[in-house]
């Protein structure tokens, strides 16, 4: 009798587990300012983008920034967690204004995986891209 409470408790607990969502393949990205200033077109803000060792290809469907719009994504390339921070792919993205937006810091962004999970990732500390 006892082993059978004991197996009815355990299903329960295995049929609880189904109710808590995995994040796995949800990239984690650093973000760096390049440069910025005047260009042919107005004003352009350059950045970097860099996923960290061990980050799965995605892609982060929205950039959220302060004193800006939010701007439309880009995909994430894989970084296997052998390899060394600073040798995993970096892109360079550039965002276009008609004049000096002000200050620009990047406050977070919404990453989607490969199998569809869709995660806000909000960054320790808003990273400058235009001072």
């Amino acid at each position: 009798m006892k082993k059978l409470i004991a197996l009815v408790v355990a299903a329960f607990i295995l049929a609880g587990c189904g109710n808590f969502v995995t994040d796995f393949g949800i990239p984690t990205v650093r973000f760096h300012s390049v440069s910025f200033g005047p260009s042919a077109s107005g004003y352009e803000v350059v950045f970097e983008a860099q996923p960290l060792p061990g980050s799965p290809s995605a892609y982060v469907t929205q950039l959220n920034l302060t004193g800006g719009p939010a701007l439309s994504g880009f995909g994430v390339p894989e970084c296997p967690p052998p390899t060394a921070a600073d040798d995993c792919p970096k892109l360079v993205k550039s965002i276009p204004f008609s004049a000096n937006p002000g200050t620009l810091a990047i406050t977070g962004y919404v990453a989607q995986s490969l199998n569809g999970t869709v995660r806000t990732v909000t960054l320790p500390a808003p990273v400058v891209i235009n001072p």
